[in-house]
């Protein structure tokens, strides 16, 4: 349960450096003039969030397994993309009243 929620709270906080915050301001720019397809993916936390979790549960199933080789065909990665996903657009809408204020 503790693996979980720390994959939770790793892809939100991932998702939301990823879409929101000024360190990754540039890059989303320029990603928006190399390639608007990547760049609408980049400020979209669905999106953002399906592929943050993802590279979040790369890292869990690489810690929990403490090698670099593992099955791909673990469904449990592709659900936890999907889960993260939800997870994170849900909580940005639930921020999104306060960014807006205060932005």
């Amino acid at each position: 349960m503790m693996s979980f929620l720390i994959f939770l709270l790793a892809s939100i906080g991932l998702t939301l450096i990823i879409n929101l915050s000024f360190i990754f301001k540039p890059l989303r720019e320029k990603m928006c003039k190399i390639n608007s397809f990547i760049g609408k993916l980049l400020k979209c936390s669905q999106c953002t969030g399906f592929w943050a979790s993802l590279f979040v549960q790369f890292l869990v199933l690489i810690h929990e397994r403490a090698s670099f080789i593992f099955f791909f065909t673990d469904i449990y990665f592709i659900l936890y993309g999907f889960i993260g996903s939800f997870v994170c657009y849900l909580v940005y809408l639930l921020i999104k009243p306060l960014i807006d204020k205060y932005d």
